[in-house]
This record gives structure tokens, sequence and C-alpha cells, in this order.
């Protein structure tokens, strides 16, 4: 092929075009040349035929602009590649760069060009390229595979978390692999060729352990072993210690001597502590057989005792499995009685006729609604003797919804029926008692204020009309007796009012606290004045309860912190409310999951009381203190009490002596 006239003016080699011409046609590479202005290739070496099966003359004629190229999207594409590339690149400047074509066969091929600029145009752009192309696709795919192992290698190692490591005998370093370098903590790409400093390995050993991994390592080459393991610790660069196996073998030269060394490290630090947990649980398991076959025993006899057993009810098979308790449950005196095999129809025979019906629509029931279910009913044993028992169980089904079995266990509960009853009659019995005495408690308080009232009338009248005739002791007791009568009829008011408390339900109604308390504070405005009292209130909510309760409740609280006040003090006294939370109702055995409440406080600065009263002053009638030194009759706190229990709440107080005191109330938002 003739090598056109301007590529000898590009090398001002007018006289040797024959030598020129077969000098590149013996070049052993693919030999082009590309004129950038023109976009087009401008001569082609044989070598052509044998990279791309296209000979010269076919791709001079062929339309670059669909020539098959894989890594550019268009041969503009890559002619721009190229201008801008050689841009800046002076005559004879080289640069390289990857072509990946499709050959003539239908092949792909990945070329390396190495491309030297000859020419620029008049505007000093590069115009021509002189590129020598080599056939790189094996060298590529084998470095492709290579690299493929390699990674595959390396995930395998990531996976197993382990690493190997080569070491030929005299060399000061060790080659190691990427999983090595991870379980020591090394940056890889800091060590060239992956060649680590012999004796690397060795620093990260524990100091008590180096002697016997070196000896081990030693008698291995020495011994000239092929195969040899064992364990040891390290401690890797960011101080966390871990567990290594190794795994090594020895290479002999033609002489029989040690030339290299291959192994492996594995890190088996989280295999040695499930190993270890494994053990535990293994020998956990060991003591918890041998308990549940001591047990086993005792199982049944716990079945027996307290008459009760399990069941597993196979549908298709229409077989019943009982354990030995609920045999002799059904049995009665002689177990051998029961036929050898039970189905439905014997323990539906077995059911007494009052609950037959509804037992088999439980069972219809829980079938249809794979459900868990349970109620209770009677059954008659061979003995004919009634039993009452609880059933509960659960349906088991395959993945198509169809049921397999019921499981489930049925104690006997005759004995728990029959106290159930006793207990209802005693109730019953109790209730009557109480309704009697509250009946009386209530007449007789309500009867018992006429004559007292009269008492205190004639007494009055005595005292008014024969005063001056009454010498000093007369005059005296005549007072006491009319103080008296005065004291006995609030004590008979609040006793009607305790009384009342016990007999009647209250209403329910939505109660705004804040209200309440303006109301309270307003009917002991006078009181508040004369004790120059400090009365602070926070921010009160609005519970569902009875408003003339809740006045009563708060009315005996502040009062009574108007009571007890240290001498020459005036009573400070703070009332606040927050809601409770699920921790403090749960301490307190309050239903924290389906009901809220508000923790309602009021706290004075009295003269207290020691903290074993605490329970004591809620009681009726009992008294801390003497009348002489503070008035009352003993029943407030106690009607506080049954306010706040009547409201599905709790009162307590806190105190010590001379420190003042805390009552604390968890009253529910809503009433059940």
């Amino acid at each position: 092929m003739d090598v056109p006239n301007h590529f000898f003016e590009v090398f001002n080699t007018d006289n040797q075009s024959d030598f020129l011409n077969g000098f590149l046609e013996a070049i052993p590479s693919f030999v082009y040349l590309l004129n950038l202005t023109d976009k087009k290739a401008v001569y082609l070496n044989a070598k052509t035929e044998i990279v791309a099966n296209y000979s010269p003359e076919e791709l001079l004629t062929t339309d670059l602009s669909v020539f098959p190229i894989e890594n550019f999207s268009s041969s503009e594409h890559l002619f721009q590649y190229l201008q801008k590339t050689f841009e800046d690149v002076a005559i004879n400047g080289s640069q390289s760069f990857i072509l990946k074509i499709v050959s003539k066969s239908g092949k792909n091929i990945t070329i390396n060009n190495k491309c030297t600029l000859i020419k620029k145009d008049a505007s000093n752009q590069p115009s021509m390229l002189l590129v020598l192309a080599d056939d790189i696709t094996i060298e590529n795919e084998l470095l492709e595979k290579t690299k493929q192992v390699q990674n595959q290698s390396n995930e395998t190692e990531r996976l197993f978390n382990y690493g190997s490591w080569e070491w030929k005998v005299n060399n000061d370093y060790v080659i190691w692999s990427n999983g090595l370098f991870e379980i020591f903590g090394y940056d890889q790409a800091a060590y060239e060729s992956s060649q680590m400093p012999y004796g690397t390995y060795q620093k990260h050993i524990p100091e008590e352990d180096v002697q016997r991994v070196r000896e081990l390592s030693l008698n291995a080459i020495k011994e000239k072993k092929t195969i040899y393991e064992y364990e040891h610790e390290i401690i890797d660069l960011k101080g966390n210690r871990k567990q290594i196996a190794v795994r090594g073998r020895c290479f002999l030269d033609d002489k029989g001597e040690v030339m290299r060394v291959i192994g492996t490290s594995q890190d088996i630090t989280e295999i040695k502590q499930i190993k270890g947990e494994l053990e535990t649980k293994v020998e956990e398991l060991s003591v918890a057989y041998e308990e549940l076959k001591k047990n086993k025993d005792l199982f049944k006899e716990a079945e027996a005792l307290m008459s009760y057993g399990s069941f597993e009810w196979d549908v298709n098979k229409d077989e019943i499995q009982w354990s030995d308790g609920l045999k002799k449950l059904y049995s009665g005196s002689d177990i051998s009685r029961l036929p050898v095999k039970i189905n439905i129809e014997f323990y539906y025979a077995r059911v007494h006729d009052d609950d037959i019906a509804n037992v088999k629509k439980v069972i219809q029931e829980a079938a249809e609604q794979k459900q868990p279910y349970a109620f209770e009913h009677k059954i008659v044993d061979l003995d004919g003797v009634e039993k009452y028992v609880q059933t509960k169980g659960w349906v088991s089904s395959d993945e198509a919804g169809k049921v397999l079995k019921f499981i489930g266990n049925t104690v006997e509960v005759t004995e728990l029926k029959a106290y159930e009853k006793e207990l209802e009659r005693k109730l019953e019995e109790l209730n009557h008692s109480n309704q009697e005495l509250e009946q009386f408690a209530y007449v007789a308080s309500h009867d018992l204020k006429e004559p007292l009232r009269k008492i205190t009338a004639f007494g009055d009248r005595l005292n008014q009309k024969y005063k001056q005739q009454l010498d000093d002791d007369a005059s005296f007791y005549l007072t006491r007796m009319i103080d008296s009568a005065n004291r006995m009829e609030v004590l008979m008011e609040n006793l009607l009012s305790y009384s009342r408390l016990s007999r009647k339900l209250v209403a329910f109604e939505q109660v705004d606290l804040n209200k309440t308390l303006e109301n309270v504070l307003s009917d002991l405005e006078l009181k508040v004045g004369e004790t120059n009292a400090q009365i602070h209130v926070g921010t009160m909510p609005t519970l569902e309860a009875s408003a003339p309760k809740m006045q009563q409740l708060f009315q005996n609280l502040i009062s009574n912190a108007l009571k007890f006040v240290k001498a020459n003090h005036s009573p400070n006294i703070w009332v606040d409310a927050k809601e409770a939370t699920k921790a403090e109702l749960s301490k307190l055995g309050l239903d924290y999951k389906n009901k809220r409440y508000y923790k309602i406080t009021v706290k004075d600065s009295g003269i207290g009381f020691e903290p074993e009263y605490a329970e004591r002053i809620f009681v009726i009638f009992q008294r801390l203190h003497g009348r002489s030194e503070f008035e009352g009759t003993g029943l407030g706190l106690a009607i506080c009490k049954k306010i706040v229990e009547n409201h599905q709440g709790i009162i307590y107080a806190e105190s010590e002596l001379g420190a003042g005191a805390t009552f604390i109330m968890y009253l529910p938002i809503r009433q059940a």
C-alpha cells in the first residue's frame, strides 16, 4: 500500500517513500494517521486486517460516524476528545487512550492507542496524529479476571474474617493479604506490594504469649511440617484483643530445606465467644434436662393433687390425647375404665346435659375464628359424679387455614365453685349487716339530734333566766353541759355525713377543681383572715366527680391545715396538682394501663405528726391531740378518705413532727 504524499511532507521524507512504506508495514503494531481537522483516518497499515478484520481500504472508505465504537458515544465525541487532549501538546508530544471497538466479525476488541502529534494547522490547533495501536483484549480480559478473582478472595476473607500471609525464608518482609491488614487494623495502601516488615505480626502478640508462639513457629520450620496449627491472642492497632487461629504450611526446595512458609490467620473471637455461650447453654440444658426428668413424676403428682390435666385433639384423626391428670379427672375411681381410643364423642358424652349445647358452640366458634378459647362447664365422670371444670386452649391450623388440632388444659373448679357460692352467701349477709349498721348509724345520729337540740335550747334558757341566781359551781356545770351538747350535735352531724357517704351512691359530673377551691376559700374567708393564713393554689384539673363531695373534701383538708398551726405562727398552705406517671400508679397498684389519674397535694406548715400515725389519722374518731388543744370530732379525715375511695382513688399522708403535713390524693380523670 502506498503512503500518501502529505504523510511524507509531514516528516520531510520526499526521497524515502519505499523505505518508509516498508517500515510501517513491518511494524507489529496497528499504525494509522488521523486527520483531526477533517475528522477521518487518512492512512492505515495492513495490521488493521489482523486486529479488526477490516482492510485498510474498507476503513478509509467507511463513514466513521457509523463505525462501532463502544467507549465513545460517537466518532464526533472521539475527535472532540482528541482535539482537547492534544490542545496544549507540542509537535512530537505523545498521549495514550483506550479504544473499544467491534471487529468486522463481531468480536469486542480493546486497543491501546499511543498517539504522537505530528502536525498543527495554521491556527496552531492539532491537526494530524500518528497512532501506534496494540490489541490488548486478551491482556485486558486476563487483568479483569485477575481483579475479579482478587475481589472474590478479598470478599471471602472478609466474610470468614481471615487473612493470608507468605514469608520467603531470609526475606525481611512478609506478604500480607487484605484480610490480614483488616484484622490487625493497618491501612494496606501504606505498604507497597503488601509487604509488611518481618516481625510486625509478633509485636501484636501479648507479651506473656510471645515466647510460646515463637517456639511453635520455629519448631514448625525446624521440623519442616507440611501442616501446623495453633491459636493465640493479638492486640490490634486500636487496642482490641482478638483470638487468632493460625494454620501454616512449609514448602521445601530441591535440597529439602524450607524455602517459604504460607498460612492463614483467622479472627475467631466471635466464634470463641459463641462457642463459650453454647457450652454454657449445653451445660444449662443438661441441668434442665436432669431437672425435667426429676420433675416429671412431680408434675404427674401435681396434676393428680390439683385435679387438672392437658389435652391434644387431632381433628383429622379424631383422636384425643389426655394427660394422666385429665384421665383421672374424667374416669373417677378407676382409670382403666377409659376406652383405649378417646374421641370427641366420648368427650361429649361426659359433658353435662345442661352445658353440651354451649360447649359445642364454643368449639365450633374456635374452629371458625382460629382464636384461643376459654369456658366453664360441668362434666359427669365414669363414677357418675358431677364436677365443674374450666378449659382453656388454642387452635392449630395449617397455612391454608384448615384446623389441625385443639390443644389446651382443663382444671377442676368444683371446690372453687362451692367456695364462691359460700362467699356470695356470706357477702350477702355482710351487705345486709352493713345496711343495718348504716341504717342504725343514720337513724341514731338523726334521731339524737332532736333531744340534743332540746338540751342545748333549755340549757341556754336556764342560763339566761337564772344566771344571776346560780353560784359559780352551778354556772360552771351548766356551761360545761351546754358545750358538751354542742359538741355532741357536731359529732352527730359528722356521723350522719359519714353515714350518708357509706349509704348513697354519688352522682358524677365534670367538676372544675379551680372553681371548687374558690368556693372553699370563700367559705373559709373569715377563718383565713383570723389566722392571717397564706394559701397558694396551683392550676387544678377538671375531673369526673361529685361536686359537693369535692367541696367537702377540700374544705376538710384546708380546715385541718388552718387548725393545726404552730403557736405564734401564721399557716402557709399549698394546693397543687399534676398528672400522675405510669410508674407512680404501678407502684401504688392503680390501673395505669386503662386509666389516667391526677396527683393532688395539700401541704401545710403546721405542727405535723409522727410518721407512725400516718394511717391512724384516717380512722374514724381517732385523734392525736386532746380537745383542749384543738377542737374537732375525729371524723374529718375519715370522711376525706371515704370520699376519695368512693371516687376510686387513694389518699395518704406524709409528715414529720413539727415539719408540717402533706396529704396526697390520686383521683382518676374519668370514673368507671
